[in-house]
């Protein structure tokens, strides 16, 4: 998740400049709480499942589809990403998912919540998906300030750290409360073999929440965001926190064995009609 950089986080850090002497942590808890009032006071995140002021069509799903599956937001030139929407291919995972939750701010309620959301994703894309201390292959790490930097310490270190631009930025940037990034063995074979996900620990309510249902959301293979798509948790104007039934349609389709790792978008399209009215018969 990237926080819009017009849209209220402005006016908030420039509120903060008055409170000097809160400590770091304390100074970006206060950004985030006050960034949040401000998108619930204006009715975004929301929490509603099926809202009824948003409806869609199945037409209105396979263009979405092909939005947030077939594209990404950033390209790579000459080893730097770039953000910008680049056409891709079909990725998700073909194996179990083994993720374990890490961090000195990771909660207890945390640990719940993603137990409990993590069942839901298997339930809608038919992979195990189950937390594993032991060999994990996705990775969440809720850090607080402290820890970032120790992090991007031992990134440098080892030399990690230029494989992972976006997690860099995320750990000396507000505007990114959190970031996922995932590998492939091969990137045009699209299948994908590990994650990491990072969520600064300073987040709290609902906007820690939508960290955790974004964020492993698009590890599962939905990487893009586009303003066209709603409702969507896949849209930056953060007007929907927490994963809705048009999304859920969305992973579904993704682990569709119709479909398959590396597809372009001219090899999914036509198969979608198909797969879409039989997930959602009757849709207009």
């Amino acid at each position: 998740m990237k926080l819009p950089r017009k849209v209220g986080l402005r006016s908030v850090l420039g509120c903060l400049a008055t409170v000097v002497f809160l400590s770091a942590c304390d100074r970006t808890r206060e950004t985030y709480r006050h960034y949040s009032d401000t998108l619930t006071t204006g009715g975004k995140l929301r929490t509603e499942r099926t809202p009824v002021d948003a409806v869609f069509s199945n037409a209105a799903l396979a263009e979405n589809f092909e939005r947030i599956a077939l594209n990404r937001e950033y390209s790579r030139e000459n080893d730097v990403l770039v953000e910008e929407t680049t056409p891709s291919r079909i990725s998700r995972w073909e194996q179990p998912i083994r993720y374990h939750v890490s961090g000195k701010a990771a909660t207890g309620e945390d640990r719940l919540e993603y137990t409990s959301f993590a069942l839901r994703l298997a339930n809608l894309t038919g992979l195990e998906i189950v937390e594993e201390e032991s060999d994990p292959n996705l990775t969440i790490l809720i850090l607080d300030a402290e820890e970032r930097r120790a992090f991007v310490a031992e990134l440098e270190e080892t030399g990690l750290a230029e494989n992972m631009p976006l997690i860099i930025q995320w750990a000396e940037d507000v505007y990114y409360p959190c970031v996922g990034q995932v590998a492939f063995d091969d990137l045009d074979g699209g299948l994908i073999t590990g994650a990491m996900i990072v969520i600064k620990g300073e987040l709290e309510g609902v906007l820690r929440s939508s960290c955790i249902h974004e964020e492993l959301t698009q590890t599962l293979g939905l990487m893009n965001d586009d303003p066209d798509v709603r409702p969507s948790i896949f849209n930056d104007d953060q007007e929907f926190a927490l994963l809705t039934e048009h999304d859920e349609i969305l992973l579904r389709i993704l682990y569709d064995r119709r479909l398959k790792p590396g597809m372009q978008a001219d090899e999914a399209r036509p198969l979608l009609p198909e797969i879409i009215s039989e997930i959602r018969p009757g849709g207009a």
